[in-house]
């Protein structure tokens, strides 16, 4: 399961759901997704530890502030919330730069037949040097995200990557010599395959990328190959 894919239709089924009862009088579509348009970060969240089978720093980090956003766009806070929301944004924006904690995240996973990652406001890479790569679930919101496979080599039977990209990129690192089949949906976004096609032989590497990219990005292309 791609938690990314989950989350955008999960979102684009609850936002079709609110129109429906505004088009029937239930309520008013503009001042429901005004007050409840956080519970998607929430969600976003919420899929990533169903995702991953655990709960992460990041998915706990998402849960809070959406938590925190929904409490005062529905006014538990009371309206005066406002007055010092925005001050407290700005200094944990501060800290969060001082602290490094949006740097660039790596990691390296030697054996791992089955990757997953996840770039959320920042920038992630992920690598595997694994002789049996299957699977890679990847998403990226609002953010930039690397899958290296540089070193890796896919199962007989080939390997799978699900990638998902909303307002961010994703970008998959294969050997030459792979024979890389990318398809899927793009929304007002778009994909690249740059690898090189001459250098494929007779039973090669297998790889097929599923692409879900909503505003943003997806390539996929050599360790240092800048163009084709």
């Amino acid at each position: 399961m791609n938690a990314g894919r989950v989350f955008l239709g999960s979102v684009m089924m609850a936002v079709g759901v609110v129109f429906v009862l505004d088009a029937n009088d239930v309520l008013d579509a503009g001042e429901a997704l005004g007050s409840w348009w956080p519970a998607a970060i929430i969600g976003l969240g919420l899929f990533h530890a169903l995702d991953r089978r655990r709960v992460t720093s990041g998915s706990a980090v998402l849960v809070l502030v959406g938590g925190i956003i929904l409490a005062i766009t529905t006014d538990v806070f009371g309206a005066d919330i406002w007055n010092v929301a925005w001050p407290i944004t700005l200094i944990g924006a501060g800290v969060w730069l001082v602290l490094g904690w949006g740097r660039r995240s790596v990691r390296r996973m030697p054996d791992i037949d089955t990757v997953d990652g996840l770039a959320v406001l920042s920038a992630s890479r992920v690598a595997t040097r694994s002789d049996q790569f299957r699977h890679a679930s990847l998403t990226a919101v609002l953010g930039g995200l690397t899958l290296d496979l540089s070193e890796a080599t896919p199962a007989t039977t080939g390997a799978v990557v699900d990638a998902t990209a909303v307002l961010g990129s994703i970008t998959v690192l294969v050997p030459r010599g792979w024979l890389v089949e990318v398809r899927g949906i793009p929304v007002l976004g778009g994909w690249d395959d740059t690898t090189d096609r001459s250098a494929i032989g007779s039973g090669a590497p297998r790889l097929e990328v599923r692409a879900l990219v909503a505003l943003g990005g997806l390539e996929v292309k050599h360790a240092g190959r800048w163009s084709t």
